[in-house]
């Protein structure tokens, strides 16, 4: 199996893996701000470990605007862990998928890249999908509420803002000093709500967000940037898509959360028109949600 095989499997293994984000925050009885804080404090962790390991120049602090990407990052998830507790998990992921083309959007202004006819349209296609999962059912478990909408267009335009300043100011950065830096500076603005208390850590709960902070968004995170090293721009970006798949998927087993055929249209939607920019133009590519990414600490990647 050649290596460009394997980095593309370990990508689609990471983004399945970013699906059960939702079912992970919702299973903690925690307020979303409190559940960011922990996840980013084991993603500094995480890294740091890598970093000692296999490169120890990458723990020298970067320059102060690539730390300061990390109070979009707690924005990010806050927003995203916050849409996870309002609406059904379904509806919060797929309408965060709106990012990509949000940040091809963006893009043009701050990136200084054009942006196509294509991509226009795709702009309309994935705000049609945003409308029609906005008016689906409220009933059942996998009801959709206008709080949670709100809050995941939230954290989809944060994550966009993310990516296309990290593009602008990492590309000379390594990615674990980029990780690894932004996840310290997300973790100390989230730490008030950590601080602030009104919720317990019991087994139950530390477990979660073990699995949460180390293996969903550490590990995972490390693999998927180490795979991009062999994997296209644009696969990458499509194989990204296995996320909200995986994460209705198993909201639906584990939540009992079935999705409405509104919200299946409107996802569609979105998804399709991620997929036409990516395919347009790979520059105008987000890395994986989530948030969501995830939705994980997202890192820079390298294009091949």
């Amino acid at each position: 199996m050649s290596t460009r095989s394997i980095g593309s499997a370990a990508i689609a293994a990471c983004a399945a893996a970013w699906g059960g984000i939702g079912v992970v925050v919702r299973e903690l009885d925690m307020p979303p701000l409190a559940i960011a804080f922990y996840q980013e404090l084991q993603g500094v962790a995480v890294a740091a470990v890598v970093a000692l390991v296999w490169r120890p120049a990458a723990l020298r602090p970067p320059r102060p605007a690539v730390v300061a990407l990390g109070v979009v990052l707690a924005l990010h998830f806050a927003c995203l862990y916050g849409a996870i507790g309002e609406t059904s998990v379904a509806s919060a992921v797929l309408v965060t998928y709106s990012a990509p083309i949000m940040i091809a959007m963006l893009a043009p202004a701050l990136l200084r890249e054009h942006i196509s006819r294509v991509t226009v349209v795709a702009l309309g296609v994935s705000a049609a999908g945003v409308a029609v999962i906005s008016f689906a059912g409220s009933d059942g478990g996998g009801a959709v509420h206008a709080a949670g909408i709100a809050l995941a267009l939230g954290a989809a335009v944060t994550y966009a803002l993310f990516i296309v300043l990290l593009k602008r100011w990492t590309a000379d950065v390594n990615p674990l000093t980029v990780v690894m830096w932004q996840a310290a500076a997300a973790a100390l603005v989230l730490s008030p709500a950590a601080v602030a208390g009104g919720y317990s850590l019991g087994a139950r709960e530390l477990g979660y967000l073990a699995l949460l902070g180390v293996a969903i968004t550490g590990v995972t995170g490390v693999i998927y940037v180490l795979a991009l090293r062999h994997v296209p721009a644009t696969t990458a970006g499509i194989l990204g898509y296995l996320e909200p798949l995986s994460a209705v998927v198993l909201a639906a087993a584990f939540l009992g959360e079935n999705p409405t055929a509104w919200v299946i249209v409107g996802g569609a939607a979105i998804v399709a028109a991620g997929v036409i920019v990516v395919l347009e133009d790979p520059r105008t590519e987000a890395e994986p949600v989530a948030p969501v990414g995830a939705t994980r600490t997202p890192m820079p990647a390298r294009r091949s």
